[in-house]
């Protein structure tokens, strides 16, 4: 059976995409990329289903496959790699969930749309990891 959360974490990645898309020039988060990278911190098994995203992500914001999308393939190897490491813990994961959210500003973001994406990211994936302990408990 498929899971109810995936589908609504895209469909809700789509509304937030088209609230960046109209959005006009108020500096708002970047809704879309803050859940999508919620879900992959939450749980690093959801790539198959949130790498297309960011990709699309990507290619509707900035143009490029070159924005956060390449970093983002990385993650799950990086979370498996560090958890195996030093342990799985939440110090390791804010640094990358920074790493990830850089390319941001590369791509002409402002450092407070930067950091509303950041400060949204962080209870949406604190909501998910409450969600998915729940449904695997």
């Amino acid at each position: 059976m498929i899971s109810p959360l995936p589908v609504l974490i895209v469909t809700l990645a789509f509304l937030g995409l088209g609230l960046n898309l109209a959005s006009g020039g108020t500096p708002q988060p970047d809704w879309s990329l803050a859940l999508l990278l919620a879900a992959l911190l939450s749980r690093r098994h959801a790539w198959p289903w949130v790498l297309p995203v960011i990709l699309i992500h990507d290619l509707t914001l900035y143009w490029s496959v070159w924005g956060v999308f390449p970093i983002a393939c990385l993650l799950p190897f990086s979370i498996a790699s560090l958890d195996a490491q030093i342990g799985a813990g939440l110090p390791q994961r804010l640094a990358l969930l920074t790493l990830l959210t850089l390319p941001m500003l590369w791509h002409g973001a402002g450092i407070l749309q930067w950091l509303l994406t950041l400060i949204l990211c962080v209870p949406v994936w604190h909501l998910l990891v409450h969600l998915y302990e729940q449904k695997y408990a």
